[in-house]
């Protein structure tokens, strides 16, 4: 190359800066090209139900057997609602037409008509001034197919009403039951009679007996009848046909014609 006084020429060092450029490229695009970690996609989970075949899958799911319904309040078991002061909501007002308001707690809002349990003692005062017909009041309680029920009948007024117990096939006195009654007057000294329910005939009595600490009563039953005793071993009634199944105890009155009042207590009932 033949040197000039002037250095190297232009067009030399631009035919160098070229070659340079070329060669800056090509190494460039020939380097390996780095690329970022792939980011794996995020699993799809997809939950199924299985449907057996010819079900609705738009019905509600079965209740699982496992899981207990909630109880409901049950009833206080008659004989043990009195020692309570409550008056279990298994006793059936009559008539029919007496409101009966449950609380929720077994027992029924009291007093029920003229009867309330306080003490272990089911009490009522029952009174009518003036003219007006004959009228029956009480309470029904369920019984068992066989067994007994004793209570005792405390008075301290009986004028013009007779006071009632019984048996009956179901929670009506139309239906045909064992009547015990003790007839209106002097309650230090009453006779106890077995009437007819329909129309209130005498069957059998008893002669005068000392209330003393109450008239005690006793009934057994079975699936077939029904006897009524008063003790001790004072009185007894011949069995009366009840060919049922559960059978209801009545405790009530009669108010008679015109003015009446009644006023005592019913007590140790024992249900067996």
């Amino acid at each position: 190359m033949a040197k000039s006084g002037r250095g190297i020429s232009p067009e030399i060092i631009a035919a160098i800066i070229g070659v340079a450029g070329t060669i800056t490229v090509a190494v460039f695009f020939n380097q390996p090209q780095s690329s970022p970690d792939p980011v794996a996609p995020a699993p799809i989970v997809v939950t199924t139900t299985s449907i057996p075949p010819g079900e609705d899958p738009s019905s509600p799911a079965p209740t699982d057997p496992s899981v207990p319904e909630p109880a409901g309040i049950q009833p206080v078991p008659i004989g043990q609602d009195w020692q309570t002061g409550c008056l279990s909501s298994l006793w059936e007002p009559y008539p029919a037409a007496i409101a009966a308001v449950e609380l929720g707690d077994g027992c029924l809002q009291e007093p029920v008509h003229v009867f309330e349990a306080s003490n272990g003692r089911l009490s009522f005062l029952a009174q009518r001034s003036g003219s007006g017909p004959v009228e029956d009041y009480g309470m029904f309680a369920p019984l068992p197919e066989a067994g007994s029920v004793s209570l005792i009948v405390s008075l301290d007024d009986l004028n013009n009403a007779d006071l009632w117990v019984g048996i009956f096939p179901e929670p009506d006195l139309k239906s045909d039951g064992l009547l015990m009654t003790i007839p209106a007057g002097n309650v230090r000294k009453r006779e106890i009679t077995q009437k007819n329910v329909f129309t209130y005939e005498t069957i059998s009595s008893t002669q005068n007996l000392d209330q003393g600490s109450g008239f005690s009563f006793t009934f057994t039953f079975t699936s077939a009848a029904a006897t009524g005793n008063v003790n001790p071993f004072v009185f007894k009634t011949n069995p009366f046909p009840l060919p049922v199944g559960d059978k209801w105890l009545f405790i009530g009155f009669r108010g008679l014609s015109d003015s009446y009042r009644i006023e005592g207590s019913i007590s140790n009932l024992v249900l067996e």
